[in-house]
């Protein structure tokens, strides 16, 4: 009779791959492959850059002119939609995992930049956006009230 070794991390690496063949499928529409309507989120990255605070963000395969932006009580909103390709039953897709439709990305400003003079690029379907630093922080007004005599 043979000594079979046991090796315990086998059998982790075992149920590791069987979840993620489990959550693999989660999302999608039965043997087809594909995706159910799932809301999606561009990715963004936010990092100062010289005079800027520059806020990136990925959104391959949609037309700029589908996307406002727009600032509001110091919070950057990035709106817009990647529409949906004509998917024809007949086209044979096997795994379709590519997410459409609205979205919505908030950030709120920090203190010390200015909603003058932001700028937006796009290029390769990474958006760009340009908040300038405050050339100087707003110091605070002090008002003073003249007391009247009587009413």
């Amino acid at each position: 009779m043979a000594i079979m070794r046991w090796d315990p991390f086998g059998e982790m690496l075992r149920m590791q791959r069987d979840m993620d063949r489990i959550f693999s499928r989660m999302g999608t529409d039965g043997a087809r492959g594909e995706s159910a309507a799932v809301a999606w989120m561009p990715r963004i990255d936010v990092k100062a850059k010289g005079d800027d605070m520059v806020v990136r963000a990925e959104l391959p395969g949609i037309d700029p002119d589908a996307v406002e932006i727009e600032v509001t009580d110091g919070v950057l909103t990035i709106r817009g939609e990647r529409a949906v390709e004509d998917a024809r039953e007949d086209e044979g897709w096997l795994i379709r995992e590519s997410s459409y439709g609205s979205f919505e990305r908030s950030i709120v400003l920090p203190e010390g930049v200015t909603t003058e003079g932001i700028r937006a690029d796009y290029k390769d379907g990474i958006l760009e956006i340009h908040v300038p630093k405050a050339l100087e922080a707003a110091k605070p007004k002090t008002t003073r009230i003249a007391i009247g005599s009587g009413a």
